[in-house]
């Protein structure tokens, strides 16, 4: 399942995030397709295919006690475009 995740967290807490960052890795069942800071605004974006909604808490989890992770699904907008000519 192809997720976005923004990851926002309050500017006090930066040190705390970049130490969390810093020895981070992400589970081996996670392919991660990029990753992006959005410069100025304490909010971080990453891509990533996982198989499972373990999976993803175990992508969130270590942050939760920093900020508010946001995850939704995706697919790519031609293939919703289909999906909903089909409906």
């Amino acid at each position: 399942m192809l997720c976005i995740l923004w990851f926002e967290w309050a500017p006090e807490n930066t040190s705390k995030v970049l130490e969390v960052w810093k020895q981070f890795k992400y589970p081996a069942e996670v392919k991660v397709i990029n990753r992006y800071l959005m410069i100025g605004r304490h909010i971080s974006v990453a891509i990533f295919d996982a198989p499972n909604e373990e999976a993803i808490l175990k992508v969130t989890h270590p942050f939760c006690e920093f900020g508010v992770p946001h995850v939704t699904p995706a697919i790519p907008l031609e293939e919703a475009l289909e999906m909903m000519e089909r409906m």
